[in-house]
């Protein structure tokens, strides 16, 4: 088994996350390397040969990022229409144009270079997801549903675009990512768990915390010896238990003075997803600095999420 390390962690603790019955080819970890309760540990790439991959595959399938950019600036940003888009959001739980649970999250952005606003969506398909769990051994009753439930998180993050639209006029889409899929190819499959598929010279987003920076970056040639991917963010840098203990000691106050989040969503909402749950979005950039060019940066300035 070959192993790329980008990840800040030591290779034997990353390696105990892999599950003991994993054969691979080739394993590669990100900066955004993070155990969870998905088979995989988030932030990683696996090429396989394996007959029984597919119970590597489930979790939240399909789960990715839409990048688009309003025809407004900040100033004309109302903070009364993010808190109807927030009903508009909740409206549509359990169905299409529900951001979901965990660390789903609808951000508007303003970049360091020019005054447009701009919004990402980070949505899955948790429950829709659960779907292929008792397919496993069924290839392609398992690759059919697969698909779907994949296709179902992209119309998703769609749904909330066009919410996002009845607000803030047409929108400019920038790029729409899936970072939990599989890939078939001649060598084997390709796993990408909280990944993305990006080849030279095309674009993805790397997130980093509720008020963290964002980066639009483009990968460079040297992606082609990460199987074509890149990480989707920054990933915890704790638990969630550990962050519940953390939480009394956090200054949400002062959160909410930098980033707008609406008053329905309650501190004890975020507690498990706020800043200081996150890696540092510089440190994880210089630990790919060969896979990467930052062609835009972004701060956050409003919030939805955990409703």
């Amino acid at each position: 088994m070959e192993i790329l390390n980008y990840s800040a962690e030591p290779l034997n603790k990353i390696y105990s996350w892999l599950p003991h019955d994993l054969q691979a080819e080739k394993v590669i970890f990100f900066p955004d390397a993070c155990p969870g309760k998905s088979p995989l540990p988030t932030g990683t790439v696996v090429l396989t040969q394996q007959e029984n991959w597919r119970k590597f595959a489930v979790s939240d399938c399909g789960c990715g990022m839409l990048l688009c950019e309003a025809n407004i600036s900040k100033d004309l940003f109302k903070r009364e229409d993010w808190d109807k888009i927030y009903y508009d959001i909740q409206a549509n739980k359990g169905g299409l144009g529900d951001l979901g649970s965990g660390n789903h999250f609808l951000d508007a952005l303003e970049s360091y270079t020019d005054d447009k606003v701009s919004f990402l969506i980070h949505t899955g398909s948790r429950n829709e997801s659960k779907l292929v769990d008792d397919l496993i051994d069924s290839p392609k009753k398992f690759d059919t549903k697969f698909y779907d439930v994949c296709q179902w998180a992209q119309d998703n993050r769609f749904a909330i675009y066009d919410i996002l639209q009845k607000y803030f006029g047409r929108l400019e889409l920038i790029l729409d990512k899936n970072h939990n899929h599989f890939e078939i190819t001649d060598a084997g499959v390709i796993i990408r768990k909280g990944a993305v598929q990006v080849k030279p010279n095309e674009q993805t987003v790397v997130p980093s915390n509720l008020n963290g920076d964002v980066v639009l970056v483009t990968a460079t040639s040297a992606v082609e010896n990460v199987l074509n991917s890149l990480c989707h963010g920054t990933g915890r840098k704790m638990s969630r238990s550990e962050a519940k203990e953390l939480s009394p000691y956090f200054d949400y106050d002062a959160l909410r003075q930098q980033v707008y989040i609406p008053e329905m969503i309650a501190n004890d909402n975020i507690k498990t997803d706020a800043p200081f749950c996150y890696r540092n979005l510089d440190d994880c950039l210089a630990l790919i600095d060969g896979l990467l060019v930052v062609d835009k940066r972004y701060s956050v300035f409003a919030y939805l999420g955990q409703m």
